[in-house]
């Protein structure tokens, strides 16, 4: 995993051709770094969710890496070991340019209660609630999206009626982050 991020981590977007590993390990590590949600292909069938992608080994498909996890691999590189707040905060602060604590509690209680990273929003709601944030909950949900740190879940939404989300996995590396 190293070797696929190592030159890629300043880059907006990482090319299938630019990646430089063995060819035989690179579809590998890519499939792995995508179900981990640390690449996620550029190409959708039909919206912004992680799980509309299309994930594609041709030399001209196109990867980035979300905000947080970007975050979340600069503290690894700088630390030696990952940090979800230091991720969670750098992120966050480069986006709302305010106090971001109550952004951080909450998203450490949602994740508490999310079920394999998943959760439905009425559980958010019922969180943002008790936590009495002086915004709105549509305001952080995009903030939230927009820094990678959860993704809309259009299928399972679908199929029940409810807005489900899905939380980037790699928020999950740090355990004392849920302590």
């Amino acid at each position: 995993m190293t070797e696929l991020l190592k030159d890629n981590l300043c880059k907006e977007t990482i090319r299938y051709e630019e990646i430089d590993i063995i060819e035989s390990q690179k579809k590998d590590l890519i499939l792995l770094s995508f179900e981990e949600r640390i690449l996620i292909p550029v190409t959708s069938r039909s919206g912004p969710a992680w799980e509309d992608k299309v994930l594609d080994f041709r030399k001209k498909s196109t990867y980035f890496i979300p905000p947080v996890v970007k975050a979340m691999l600069d503290t690894m590189r700088e630390t030696g070991e990952p940090s979800c707040e230091t991720a969670v905060r750098k992120t966050l602060i480069r986006v709302l340019q305010e106090d971001i604590s109550g952004f951080i509690n909450l998203l450490q209680t949602l994740m508490k209660h999310a079920n394999n990273c998943i959760f439905e929003t009425g559980l958010l709601e019922i969180f943002f609630n008790e936590a009495t944030m002086d915004c709105d909950l549509h305001d952080i949900i995009d903030v939230f999206v927009i820094c990678g740190i959860i993704s809309p879940c259009p299928q399972k939404s679908l199929m029940t009626g409810l807005s489900w989300y899905e939380i980037n996995s790699t928020l999950y590396w740090d355990k004392t982050f849920l302590s």
